[in-house]
């Protein structure tokens, strides 16, 4: 199960817990792309820390997607984290970006509020200060 939570615009969260299923990560993926086309500044979060790994047919959904969405989500993704709080799970995702290199541009961190943190600073970099302003605001939360 998930959500994606884009009351907080242009910071986005998506949170999963437990698994998920090819349908709900069809519907992911499609609001993923609605996001890139809204052709706006943003940075996405997803948060793993509660949730089961993607199995091979949603990683390979997601592949498809990401690839074809690079060019736009490069230009209006200012940032990309994923909270991975798990030491295998982070282990197992290193090996598949060494054999399998994602088009994204996705950091890892540990948590959601590190996430957070470093969203202002991408929101900062880039020079959208509301933004920032958000991702702080929701980090002292």
């Amino acid at each position: 199960m998930y959500t994606l939570d884009e009351s907080l615009w242009p910071l986005v969260i998506v949170q999963r817990s437990d698994t998920t299923t090819d349908k709900e990560m069809e519907s992911i993926l499609q609001s993923l792309g609605k996001l890139i086309k809204r052709r706006e500044p943003y940075v996405l979060v997803i948060d793993f820390s509660k949730s089961r790994p993607l199995n091979h047919s949603q990683r390979m959904m997601l592949a498809a997607h990401q690839e074809e969405t690079a060019d736009l989500a490069r230009e209006y993704c200012k940032g990309f984290f994923v909270v991975i709080n798990s030491t295998t799970a982070r282990l197992a995702r290193a090996v598949t970006s060494f054999v399998r290199p994602a088009a994204d541009q996705h950091e890892e961190v540990a948590s959601l509020s590190e996430a957070l943190e470093r969203a202002a600073l991408r929101f900062e970099e880039a020079g959208v200060l509301k933004g920032a302003l958000i991702a702080r605001k929701q980090a002292r939360r």
